[in-house]
């Protein structure tokens, strides 16, 4: 991912994150919305333009003491009041109602894209592949949506107030002199010069805040997926009494956040010192240049109101950029935060691309059979640093047929299901998958959070019958679980692993496949319990056709061959008679 972000510019990033929602099925909506924001702008720009020159004509009025015109320029602030109002309330509704459209669609396509041809699962496996992808979804695209609408915005709001107040700089110079001398356009010039020093100089104070955001959401990342994994694991820890090792474990893990916090905060005292005396002495600025002319009765106080404000309008506008590298109040600075999420963002939709390109032309083939069989051809598989551990395995399982899949830790078991379930990625051979609905039974089923009832149906989203529900969970000693079947719980902390397990076999009885594939699917339950799930699986599927993976000798009665492998490379098929001691 770092060559492919060396390779390519920031606003080449940009657009390549960006223009699928504009080429959506939302894109007249999108594209509607960002002219009418645009418009929204250039109204927006009219108005403070009207209300600097009403103030200019209110105060020249004032000092004048022309109390009929005071009592008009007094009635037209109020009607410029209200539209200022109005207009400024309207674009910020509009401005928030696109962001979050945008910000739907782009989870959307994201996760989407995320899941997609096992994105998710093969990501994992390459260690330098983007990290913390969750929270690059949940995170990095609504700071990225909300960026994305306003600095664009905010930025044409500046290009047209400094050329639409330079006009008004360049007229309100006329009757000024520098040291009595007549300047054309000196207000303008002087602004000019102010501004675009002021700019170039915080680029180079604030230039290390780009690397120190995209260090710091990467360091956070990486302490929150931390944090999740102790959830996760949260009996295995407490049982082994090893709180206080994760508690320093994870204060460890958060002390590079803090060290990269601390490096932003002495870089931002820098900035803000800068920021912050730039806009002061701004202000004095356009004092000092214009009240020698109104001591010398040459201009009003209007006049000088007046250029103060405008002074004040292309000042900013022309500060965007140093404006933006100030914002440490939400702990971080919207700029260069904002190219850190482009970054972060485009690694991800460049992943996702990778490795939907690998699928769509794997180096395994895969094809669908005629029935239940299972057929594997010159199947080789290796681990992603090419450590061989299958050797050209030619096997044909036929319908109905029940295999066991043995051998030592490490030799390619549960690698060899995940070649059949069609997500490993390294490889090549041929394997042409049984027809029918194939269900694999994982050692931990997985629940997810919600209603029971629709747990043990993953990972179908056919409605289960709840009587039928209810008898298979009393016939897998899961009876206390009948009347907890609308309950809302996250199941798989609510329940044991040897529950779990049997929760398995019960959605096995439920969903009916043609082929079930038990990865190491009881080893957290006795031999009783063992011998039963078997037993009940093979009653109520007796022509579906089973794999196991497994090492227990009590399961072998319930084969009828085992595939053994090596862990070299190496395999071999035998049949198996009842009783026959696993090897």
């Amino acid at each position: 991912m770092d060559d492919e972000l060396a390779r390519t510019g920031f606003f080449y990033r940009l657009f390549y994150v960006a223009k699928p929602f504009f080429r959506s099925e939302e894109r007249r909506i999108a594209w509607g919305l960002m002219i009418v924001n645009v418009v929204m702008v250039l109204v927006i720009v009219a108005m403070n333009y009207a209300l600097t020159v009403w103030n200019g004509s209110f105060f020249d009025a004032m000092q004048r003491y022309d109390v009929a015109k005071i009592w008009r320029l007094f009635w037209i602030f109020l009607g410029l009041a209200a539209m200022v109002v109005v207009i400024n309330t309207a674009s910020q509704y509009l401005v928030q109602i696109f962001q979050i459209r945008w910000r739907r669609w782009m989870t959307g396509h994201m996760v989407d894209g995320w899941m997609d041809r096992q994105a998710h699962y093969r990501m994992q496996l390459d260690d330098r592949d983007v990290d913390n992808p969750d929270q690059r979804i949940s995170d990095d695209i609504d700071f990225f949506t909300g960026q994305t609408v306003n600095l664009p915005l905010n930025a044409l709001q500046s290009v047209v107030t400094i050329v639409s107040f330079s006009v008004m700089l360049w007229l309100l110079s006329r009757n000024l002199r520098l040291f009595g001398v007549y300047v054309p356009g000196l207000l303008l010039w002087m602004n000019l010069v102010y501004a675009i020093g002021g700019t170039w100089l915080i680029l180079i104070i604030g230039k290390p805040l780009f690397w120190l955001n995209n260090i710091q959401q990467r360091m956070q990342g990486n302490f929150r997926f931390e944090l999740v994994r102790v959830r996760d694991n949260s009996e295995a820890i407490a049982t082994a009494q090893s709180g206080a090792a994760e508690a320093t474990r994870l204060k460890r893990n958060f002390a590079p956040v803090v060290e990269i916090f601390y490096r932003r905060i002495y870089r931002t005292v820098f900035v803000n010192t800068f920021n912050f005396s730039f806009n002061t002495l701004g202000g004095l600025l356009a004092f000092g240049l214009v009240i020698p002319s109104y001591l010398a009765k040459r201009i009003l106080i209007g006049t000088v109101s007046q250029t103060n404000n405008a002074f004040g309008q292309t000042q900013q506008a022309f500060a965007f950029i140093l404006n933006n590298f100030s914002s440490i109040g939400q702990g971080y600075l919207s700029i260069t935060e904002w190219r850190a999420v482009v970054d972060r963002l485009y690694a991800l939709e460049v992943s996702m691309r990778h490795h939907h390109e690998a699928a769509a032309a794997p180096r395994i083939v895969y094809e669908r059979g005629d029935d239940a069989g299972l057929a594997i051809e010159h199947l080789s598989l290796t681990l992603p640093d090419g450590r061989k551990l299958l050797d050209a395995l030619d096997l044909r399982v036929a319908p109905g047929e029940r295999l066991l899949l043995n051998g030592p830790t490490g030799s390619g078991k549960s690698t060899l299901v995940r070649a059949i379930a069609g997500i490993w990625p390294f490889g090549e051979g041929r394997v042409t998958r049984p027809a029918g609905r194939m269900l694999f039974v994982p050692q931990r089923p997985y629940l997810a959070n919600g209603r029971l009832i629709e747990s043990i149906g993953f990972p179908y989203a056919e409605v289960l019958d709840p009587a039928s529900v209810a008898a298979v969970l009393q016939r897998v000693g899961l009876g206390h679980l009948v009347d907890r079947l609308d309950s809302e719980q996250a199941w798989d902390r609510e329940l044991s692993l040897g529950e779990q397990q049997r929760i398995g076999f019960a959605r096995c009885v439920l969903l009916r496949p043609d082929v079930v594939i038990l990865d190491e699917a009881t080893s957290s339950l006795d031999e009783a319990y063992e011998a039963s799930m078997y037993q009940i699986l093979l009653e109520e599927l007796p022509e579906a056709t089973i794999i196991s993976v497994g090492h227990r000798s009590t399961i072998i009665r319930y084969h009828t061959r085992r595939l053994h492998l090596a862990g070299d490379g190496g395999w071999r098929v035998e049949m198996l008679t009842a009783g026959e001691p696993a090897k």
